[in-house]
């Protein structure tokens, strides 16, 4: 996907200016959201549970994640209303970091509020020869047919904001190669069963 992205005019935008531009798109949506990550490791301050499993407070970042989201439910809500869904593809490198380990165990409570979670590991024949002839799978949200969001971190893993594109060859493909990788994909409960269940991540310091 990346080189679908490089030669293409984007809008750049600031977090809040995409944070406002997406919710907006999501309402004119035609189709699925299907989102890429890739990364294996992020920041999220402002997230609590994220915050409590940075700062080592392990159990009280899975008390958090568990807790009602109503915030989160009006938005599946939502997409359901317009006949949409949010399709994350969860690509992980094995052995899991810190963060995975956290992410993973929060995912399932986001599975469980409507998201559709579906997982590659970077060691299977489809990531390997996706990248090889497409590039690195960037971090992306695909809101059917109306815009791409390739969203932009720094080094540490902290979101800045997100460049967006509109060109309908640019979104179709992004689109179609998107759902062709979570076609693949292993569903999150049987990795998470694995690869997951009761792991708990190391010490860190963030």
């Amino acid at each position: 996907m990346h080189d679908l992205l490089r030669g293409a005019a984007g809008q750049r935008l600031s977090l809040p200016e995409y944070e406002a531009d997406f919710y907006a798109t999501v309402e004119s949506v035609d189709g699925p959201i299907l989102k890429t990550e890739r990364m294996q490791t992020f920041r999220e301050p402002g997230s609590p549970s994220w915050e409590a499993f940075a700062a080592g407070r392990w159990e009280k970042a899975l008390r958090i994640a568990a807790e009602p989201n109503p915030e989160l439910k009006r938005f599946f809500d939502r997409l359901a209303e317009l006949g949409s869904g949010l399709h994350r593809l969860r690509v992980v490198a094995l052995p899991l970091t810190a963060y995975l380990i956290w992410e993973l165990n929060f995912l399932r409570f986001r599975a469980a509020a409507g998201e559709q979670i579906r997982v590659l590991t970077t060691t299977t024949d489809v990531i390997a020869k996706h990248e090889h002839e497409h590039g690195t799978i960037p971090e992306l949200m695909v809101v059917g047919s109306r815009a791409v969001y390739e969203v932009r971190y720094d080094e540490t893993g902290l979101p800045l904001g997100a460049d967006k594109f509109v060109d309908r060859a640019v979104v179709d493909g992004c689109r179609e190669r998107a759902a062709s990788l979570l076609a693949e994909a292993e569903p999150f409960d049987s990795f998470f069963d694995r690869e997951v269940d009761g792991l708990r991540p190391p010490k860190m310091h963030l």
